[in-house]
């Protein structure tokens, strides 16, 4: 597995290429809000993913298995132990333990509404606030992703591309119980985007974009991607469109 420095600060870089050799068009219309919205489901998508891998550090007291199949996702994780002085730990101990480190490695076939594509995820998390009689955990990490075939469809056609980046969990806040608690109180997944397009309507052009996921507290976390604002509904099921839906579209 990669590892990586929980303290190193990161912004995401990702690469896109839109590609034309598997049958996919070339992107129709480059504007800026059409590459922001492509760029938009890949960031809630793996944001939800993140969410995922904020695990009940209990229920692994003695560390995580080395791999499971869940799905179509291959998940490997492994869990190092802390106490308030920053000592290694063997295990988990409800009131000793002050903090954790999370690596986790994940492979997957991944697909959305009008989305599809095959994901490989490195993440190095730490969670704080452990010791004693918790109120609140503290999550932050970084990370990389390579996104391959990545396609979207829309009315305007399929654009595909290849996506490569890192990422930044920061402060994300939760609430202890979990399932009192179940969205983040607070805290910001960060994202900056560098966008290759490949046999686009204008040429072969390079374009960078930022996409910062902001928790409230509630089910709906704010994405905005260059300005561009999109609602990510974090209790997006599998094969369901990440957004927030329209009052009335079932």
């Amino acid at each position: 597995m990669k590892r990586f420095h929980p303290g190193l600060l990161l912004l995401t870089t990702v690469a896109l290429a839109a590609c034309s050799d598997d049958g996919a068009a070339p992107l129709p219309e480059a504007d800026d809000a059409g590459v922001a919205a492509d760029v938009a489901v890949v960031a809630a998508d793996a944001a939800i993913e993140d969410l995922r891998s904020m695990i009940d550090i209990g229920s692994f007291g003695l560390g995580a298995p080395a791999a499971m199949v869940e799905d179509e996702r291959t998940v490997s994780r492994s869990i190092t132990f802390f106490d308030a002085e920053g000592n290694e730990q063997d295990r988990y101990d409800p009131v000793t333990t002050a903090s954790a480190r999370i690596e986790v490695e994940i492979n997957a076939e991944v697909s959305r509404e009008g989305w599809s594509a095959s994901v490989e995820r490195h993440k190095d998390l730490t969670v704080s606030g452990l010791e004693g009689d918790e109120t609140t955990r503290v999550w932050n990490g970084s990370g990389t992703d390579e996104v391959h075939r990545s396609r979207h469809t829309d009315e305007d056609g399929t654009r595909s591309y290849e996506l490569n980046g890192t990422f930044s969990i920061d402060n994300v806040v939760r609430g202890v119980p979990r399932s009192e608690n179940p969205w983040p109180l607070s805290g910001s997944i960060t994202r900056e985007v560098t966008v290759e397009i490949t046999n686009g309507p204008n040429g072969d052009e390079t374009r960078t974009m930022t996409a910062v996921l902001t928790f409230n507290g509630t089910q709906f976390a704010t994405l905005v991607v260059d300005g561009e604002t999109f609602e990510v509904d974090l209790a997006a099921r599998d094969g369901r469109s990440p957004f927030r839906r329209p009052r009335g579209d079932g």
